[in-house]
Order: structure tokens, then C-alpha cells, then sequence
């Protein structure tokens, strides 16, 4: 197992970019389909968690199963911290997954680090189209087709939205503790990036439209993944469960559908924002040992206790299984 760097790392947690990310802090949860509003898609695609080596106690707990998660580069750099043995992206958002399907084909056509970035950040259409031919299936055809590069090009290169920062900060090799993505940017850590290489060209890298709070989409993921035998070590869920449009009970359940599947010491994954200038995230995780003797009521119950004592931090943190939920 590829030994973790020395993070003697005394990491700075700064605030992440501007008060306006305030309101732009919800991958899943704002844009779900209601009664009243259409989901929002494609807004989410610039990764807005621009410290996830906080959550590197956490990551180090993971079984290397399969990482389960929502979102864009969340899910890559999580399953790279993790050295999973797989990677499924699931999102309610197709453009979401569209990213994903994108970016495995590019990782899985470059050929080192170096090569990767080109292809991700400068290739033409045509260098794409002819590296595609190099590939086979899925990945062959995602790379060769005229709408992914323009796709990528507007969406990833070209982002002129709010929290565009959040891609510069990406695409910007971070040196000290307190940068953006220290520890965590596969642009810039061959080791990272080889792993997830390894990943896409042994196609182990999977993509599925899921709505996390539609039970019939859950329930079918999980008998897929329980069909595959495939070991379930991460299930990242991202802030799903905030307090807004009853997230909290929508976790509770559906943690409670991934349970009967998982191992014991899967984890739940779940970031939060605490009470500080701009949005600084937490995270926190429950292994599944300890969910399994809970009820949706009192998981839900420390869902809420969980983000409220999140929130009255004036600073970020990383929680597993806290003591002060899970003893009590």
C-alpha cells in the first residue's frame, strides 16, 4: 500500500473562497427535484470542498473498497486518498456524471501525470479524437464525441460561474498546508493520479444517475452492487444530509438501505459547513458497525446533532464515529 506522505501537516483550515460560495454550498440537496422547483443541473460541477485532506483521518479508516459517491472531483479524490479498489460516481445530475464519464476516459487514455493535464487543460478536439482511437467501449466513444469536448471545454476550462476560483484553485499545484486541495490534487501527486489511472484503465471506474431520495433508485443500486460482490468501503454522500428540505431523514434512510449491503467497517461520509467567515467544511463519518444498531428515527436524531455542533464551530474538523453521539 502506497505509504502516505509525510504530512507532518499542521494544516491551516482558511476560509474557502467568497461569501457569495454561502449560498452555493449544496451539491445535492438544493437542486433536488420538489413539488415547487425543477432540479438545477450542471451547476455543480466546479468542486467547492477545497480542503479534503482534513478529512485524510477519516479516508486513512476506509477498507479500500469501492468508494460510493456523489459529485465531481469529490468522488475522484476521495477514491484516490482511499487507494479504492473501485470508483462508482452517483449523482441526481447527469451532468454531474457526464463530467465523470469524461474525465475517466481522459485518465484513462493519457499516459503519465504530465500528459493528463495536457489532455485535461489544453488538448484540442482532434488530439482528443485521436487519442480516443486508443481506446475501446464507452471511453473510446466518450472521448471521440464533439459535444464532450465542448462540454469540457465550457463547463471545466472555460467556467465563467461564481465560484470559478474553485477550478483555478484546482488547476494551481498547492505547496503549503493552508492552499486549496493540499495533499488531495491529483493534477499534482503522481500517486494519486497513478491510482486512479489504474483505475480507469482497468475499467473500475463506474458512473449511474441515482436520486438519493427516490427509494426505488437506492434500493436498485444496492442489489446491482450486492449482485457484483463488490466490497462497499466509502459511501460519500457529500452534504445530502443537511437540515434543508428534510436531508436529515432522506440519510437516515437511505443509510439504512446501503447497511443491509455493507461491510462492517464501511463508513458514511458526509461534510458539513462550520460557523466561519465564508464556508470552511467539516466532515464526518459513521462506520456501519455502529449504524447497524440504530433506527432511521435515531440516526436521523444524530444527523442533526451532528451538523448543529458542526455548525457552532468556529472551526473545521473530521469526526468518526464521535464519541459524543455513539456512547451515549
Amino acid at each position: 500500500m502506497r505509504k502516505w506522505r509525510a504530512l507532518t501537516i499542521r494544516i491551516v483550515w482558511l476560509a474557502v473562497v467568497c461569501a457569495a460560495q454561502r449560498t452555493l454550498c449544496y451539491p445535492q440537496t438544493s437542486g433536488l427535484p420538489t413539488p415547487e422547483r425543477k432540479p438545477s443541473l450542471g451547476v455543480y460541477i466546479p468542486p467547492n470542498e477545497q480542503h479534503p485532506a482534513l478529512a485524510l483521518p477519516i479516508y486513512r479508516k476506509s477498507n479500500h473498497g469501492v468508494y460510493v459517491s456523489v459529485g465531481t472531483e469529490r468522488s475522484f479524490i476521495g477514491a484516490a486518498l482511499t487507494e479504492a479498489q473501485a470508483l462508482i460516481v452517483i449523482d441526481y445530475d447527469p451532468e454531474a456524471v457526464r463530467f465523470a464519464n469524461i474525465n475517466r476516459a481522459l485518465l484513462a487514455a493519457s499516459t503519465d501525470r504530465a500528459d493528463y493535464v495536457r489532455l485535461r487543460l489544453h488538448a484540442s478536439q482532434d488530439v482528443w479524437r485521436q487519442r480516443s482511437q486508443e481506446l475501446t467501449g464507452e471511453d473510446k466513444e466518450t472521448l471521440a464525441s464533439p459535444p464532450s469536448w465542448t462540454f469540457w471545454d465550457q463547463k471545466v476550462r472555460k467556467n465563467t460561474w461564481a465560484w470559478n476560483s474553485a477550478f483555478q484553485h484546482f488547476n494551481t499545484e498547492p505547496k503549503h498546508p493552508d492552499d486549496p486541495f493540499f495533499a488531495s490534487d491529483y493534477l499534482f501527486d503522481d500517486g494519486l493520479y497513478n491510482h486512479l489511472s489504474r483505475l480507469a484503465k482497468s475499467s473500475r471506474i463506474w458512473t449511474r444517475v441515482v436520486d438519493l431520495r427516490r427509494d426505488n433508485e437506492v434500493r436498485a443500486f444496492c442489489d446491482d452492487m450486492k449482485s457484483k460482490h463488490l466490497r462497499l468501503g466509502v459511501v460519500d454522500t457529500s452534504d445530502v444530509p443537511s437540515p434543508s428540505e428534510a436531508g436529515t431523514s432522506v440519510a437516515a434512510h437511505y443509510v439504512m438501505l446501503f447497511s443491509e449491503y455493507a461491510q462492517d467497517d464501511t463508513l458514511f461520509l458526509n461534510t458539513a459547513p462550520a460557523r466561519a467567515k465564508g464556508v470552511v467544511w467539516s466532515y464526518f463519518a459513521f462506520s456501519n458497525r455502529t449504524v447497524r444498531g440504530l433506527d432511521e428515527t435515531m440516526l436521523k436524531r444524530w444527523y442533526d446533532i451532528e451538523i448543529k455542533k458542526i455548525a457552532d464551530s468556529p472551526q473545521a474538523r473530521a469526526l468518526l464515529d464521535d464519541p459524543e453521539l455513539t456512547t451515549h
